[in-house]
């Protein structure tokens, strides 16, 4: 998981806000309008696009906003403030079929046991293994184990998929055509690893290069 560094509001959501504050409107009524469409593309630039939870590359096709705090666990206008709000991996948040992250959380919500990707330290308590696998850090941590848990961040897809991330980056096994990350090429790719593309992406799972880029290099250079 990496931190997402909330910003401001789009104005347009704002706007809409100010517009409907005597009436009793929701997150529902918000959908279709052009405040949320504006909402959905500034969360996914924010999050360089990458999935909230997972890491996932992400695209406006392929996401949803997601509620940190669960819309059904929502008073007032919760469900419609920005800093409860996240772009995240499927499209559908209802879709259970992949087995992890927003869909399968549901209406899950105990902000003492949930890490959460806006939490300044969220990136520290996880640790990820070259198999792809990811830990509580430290391994008694409660909220990281609960998070983990509900939202199944060491599915076996997910943990594959970060697998193949891993093994193509570094240049590692049979299936990647790379040569081995040099020790000059790793350090440099440490000192980018959290800069956007041209086009204002992050790197998939990048967090995770981030966690093994060190270990690489202090491997690989002692050689």
């Amino acid at each position: 998981m990496r931190r997402i560094t909330k910003t401001h509001a789009p104005q347009e959501l704002l706007n809409w806000c100010h517009e409907n504050k005597d009436l009793n409107h929701t997150y529902k009524d918000l959908l279709g309008t052009k405040a949320h469409a504006v909402l959905k593309e500034k969360l996914i630039e924010e999050q360089g696009a990458l999935c909230a939870y997972t890491g996932r590359a992400i695209a406006d096709a392929t996401s949803h906003v997601e509620h940190l705090k669960p819309q059904n666990q929502c008073v007032g206008w919760e469900d419609v403030e920005y800093r409860n709000v996240v772009a995240c991996f499927p499209a559908d948040g209802g879709d259970t079929s992949h087995g992890y992250g927003a869909p399968v959380k549901a209406g899950w919500w105990d902000e003492a046991k949930f890490v959460s990707p806006v939490a300044e330290d969220c990136e520290r308590r996880f640790r990820f293994a070259w198999s792809g696998h990811i830990h509580p850090c430290p391994d008694d941590h409660e909220a990281a184990k609960k998070t983990i848990k509900i939202l199944d961040l060491d599915n076996k897809d997910l943990r594959d998929l970060r697998k193949a991330r891993i093994d193509g980056f570094f240049g590692f096994g049979a299936r990647t055509r790379n040569r081995p990350l040099s020790v000059a090429d790793a350090k440099t790719a440490l000192e980018n690893i959290d800069r956007v593309d041209s086009s204002g992406r992050l790197r998939e799972f990048c967090f995770v290069l981030k966690q093994l880029l060190p270990k690489y290099i202090a491997q690989e250079g002692g050689r």
